[in-house]
């Protein structure tokens, strides 16, 4: 899973670097600290449960020079921290890198306390901000690069899942990234939810004769609207996330395509003001109407 991927590549960014430190809130094992501690116990701080201490700490420390990685579940942090995060790191423009683990749904039984479908809303709107949510193998590793190796302050929102990745694979972590061609619709989205996008976009043309392109946008804030040019072609635009529609991927897509009368409709599928619950993730999906069914009802719904 995505931890595990940026576990690695924290590892080899702390051999490189030795101004990397980390800090967990007693969750390095399932967010993919731990690696790093063990090899580097002397960069290492475990917070306890008390997230907005970590961030504070981070904070002192990127002050002193340190590029601070801080890491919790998404629903704790940003969640629980907002606060320390925009005063302590986004105004200070801080070298901390926050990872948000176990976005979304998450492993389903851990129940809606700790599923998180606010967090892009809660990171995109502060200034200084940049903020990644990669879908596949490769967009975790060039995202956690990036992050790791400038001095701003980055939030990285990681999910239990992978979306599989085509071959020749070009990924573009600051613009669209094709994860399917496609000539008569679009689906945009970000994180892992992409693979429900690609299951659907595959029904949509085998029951329809439609060919959908599914896109992956990994870097939320700064968006790269010039990026987006290339969905002019298309019939319509679906955008789809493991996020809640308000203030999520969709609505900061919204506001262009409404001001650009050459862009094609545009339509979404995220959580509608729901909370989660404990279930298996397959039942969560379709629960919150994210599944792969509810993705192709919706492209039916935009090629009617």
């Amino acid at each position: 899973m995505m931890m595990q991927i940026f576990a690695e590549e924290l590892q080899n960014a702390g051999r490189q670097n030795p101004n990397i430190v980390a800090l967990s809130a007693d969750v390095s094992g399932s967010t993919g600290l731990k690696p790093f501690a063990e090899e580097f116990p002397d960069r290492y701080y475990e917070m306890g449960v008390s997230e907005q201490n970590m961030i504070s700490t981070a904070a002192g420390l990127a002050l002193e020079g340190k590029t601070a990685v801080a890491s919790s579940y998404a629903c704790f942090s940003p969640g629980r921290s907002w606060e320390q995060i925009r005063n302590t790191v986004c105004l200070e423009k801080a070298d901390v890198k926050i990872i948000g683990a176990h976005i979304g749904v998450g492993s389903g039984r851990n129940g809606a306390t700790h599923q998180s479908f606010e967090d892009i809303a809660l990171m995109t709107c502060l200034p200084e901000m940049t903020v990644f949510s990669p879908a596949t193998q490769t967009e975790v590793r060039l995202c956690a690069r990036e992050i790791l190796n400038n001095r701003r302050p980055s939030y990285l929102r990681l999910s239990e899942r992978l979306c599989p990745e085509p071959a020749q694979y070009r990924p573009d972590i600051h613009g669209l990234s094709r994860l399917r061609p496609g000539t008569d619709f679009a689906v945009v989205g970000t994180g892992s939810l992409l693979e429900k996008a690609l299951q659907a976009a595959e029904l949509f043309e085998q029951t329809r004769g439609l060919s959908a392109g599914v896109f992956s946008l990994a870097c939320l804030s700064p968006l790269n609207k010039d990026s987006l040019a290339p969905l002019r072609r298309f019939k319509g635009v679906l955008c789809v996330e493991e996020h809640q529609i308000n203030g999520g991927l969709s609505s900061l897509l919204a506001p262009l395509f409404a001001a650009d009368p050459s862009m094609p409709p545009f339509e979404r599928v995220g959580v509608n003001l729901k909370f989660g619950a404990s279930m298996d993730s397959e039942d969560l999906y379709d629960f919150l109407e994210l599944s792969e069914q509810h993705i192709f009802n919706k492209l039916n719904q935009l090629a009617a």
